[in-house]
Parts: structure tokens; sequence; C-alpha cells
């Protein structure tokens, strides 16, 4: 689970070099992990529904041949965030993966707004 902590310290990472402006909107993407590929797609639409970009399904590195298949979803959205409202989007996600029954969140990430 990506705690408050961990956030707080992506957010001095981001602050300390010169890629990034946390005043502003970036793109942010966030990415959810099931063995289940058509339950993976439909989650996918629904998360268009609410505003998000869908951007891939692809499948996730397995250590071993024994592993089960499992794939990521990517969706991103041009949103602000600071350690608390990113905190409160990634409870929103543990939330919903949950009520979804989707394998996991797995997390975030950030980029600058490509015009």
């Amino acid at each position: 689970m990506i705690t408050k902590e961990i956030i707080r310290e992506f957010f001095a990472n981001l602050e300390s070099g010169n890629e990034f402006d946390t005043s502003t909107e970036l793109m942010w993407g966030y990415f959810f992990l099931d063995s289940n590929l058509n339950r993976l797609k439909r989650f996918g639409d629904e998360m268009k529904g609410k505003g998000y970009r869908f951007v891939d399904i692809f499948k996730a590195e397995m250590e071993s041949q024994e592993d089960p298949k499992e794939y990521y979803l990517h969706v991103e959205r041009i949103e602000y965030h600071n350690t608390e409202t990113l905190h409160e989007r990634n409870q929103m996600f543990y939330k919903l993966v949950q009520e979804k029954g989707i394998g996991f969140y797995d997390g975030f990430d950030v980029g600058n707004i490509i015009k």
C-alpha cells in the first residue's frame, strides 16, 4: 500500500529537480493489475466514463514460467495533486478495485503535459 509518507517523499523528490512544476496540473498515470484480461478491459471502460484516458493494457512480466499471466491497465488524467489529494486518490483506487473485484491498484506515475 502506498502510504502518505511515501507520497510525501515522492513530492520531495519531484520538487528537488527541475523537471516538474508541482504547483500546476500534470499528467498523472494510474496502474491496475489483474489476471483476467476481460475484467480489466471492462474496468478500463468504466474508468473512461469517469474521465480517465485509456492508455494501454499490457502483459505483466513473469518471474518464472509457472507464474500466472497478469495484465496491467494504464489510465491517465490531467490533474493537480499535492500529498493530500494524491493520497486521497490512491485510497479511492484501493476501495474501487476491491468493489470491482480487480486484482489490485499498483500505483501511479507523473509526467508533463505534452501539447
